[in-house]
């Protein structure tokens, strides 16, 4: 963290979106799911908006090596997720989650959380991140600025769902949203692009069913 914050010159997007359409679809099928032995969490959508909006913007999913001052793309995805351990914050990754669907991540995440929390995760697991979430609404907060692991080149986090007003079709009415805060290297990536990658995370999560056609 120290040495993030150090070399890194971090900056900050924030933003906020109705995802009333997925919180339906989640309260639909989280108990046919669970009957399964499938826990459906949000974390699951977000996984894998996160994986296609990587996909669409390559420089997300890269690292910079200040040695030889290079931009490093990487060919898998693999997303590491921050979790809240008793010994402290731990992130393991789901390796090439851009090819697992969202049941299979769903999977994937509650293992390696529980790998994390009773110290069974390995060395493999732990190494070789490309891009790092970090959900904090599980701890009833709404905006955080994140920081990078480095080498990462950005981090995404993820705050509290509420109950807000929103506007649709003209008429104020009770929506699902969902903040959440975009750190970037500031070195590599622009604030232009951040803004792009953004959109199209909304763009995922507003409509669920782009997910499961992915």
């Amino acid at each position: 963290m120290s040495l993030s914050k150090q070399i890194i010159p971090h900056t900050v997007l924030m933003d906020e979106f109705d995802i009333t359409n997925l919180v339906n679809f989640r309260n639909d099928q989280k108990d046919s799911l669970k009957e399964r032995g499938i826990k459906l969490t949000y974390m699951a959508f977000i996984i894998k908006a996160v994986t296609l909006s990587l996909e669409a913007y390559p420089i997300f999913n890269a690292s910079f090596d200040e040695q030889t001052e290079e931009i490093v793309y990487k060919h898998d995805i693999n997303v590491g997720i921050a979790v809240d351990t008793p010994e402290g914050l731990m992130v393991p990754n789901i390796k090439r989650a851009n090819t697992k669907g969202i049941l299979t991540l769903a999977s994937e995440l509650e293992n390696l959380s529980q790998k994390a929390k009773d110290r069974s995760i390995t060395l493999d697991e732990m190494q070789n991140g490309t891009f790092t979430i970090t959900n904090y609404g599980a701890f009833d907060s709404t905006y955080g600025t994140p920081i990078i692991k480095h080498p990462e080149l950005a981090i995404i986090g993820i705050g509290k769902i509420s109950k807000k007003p929103i506007v649709v079709d003209d008429k104020i009415v009770v929506g699902n949203v969902l903040p959440i805060s975009l750190a970037v290297d500031h070195r590599i990536i622009d604030g232009a692009d951040a803004g792009r990658f953004i959109m199209k995370f909304k763009e995922y999560l507003r409509d669920p069913m782009l997910l499961l056609l992915s």
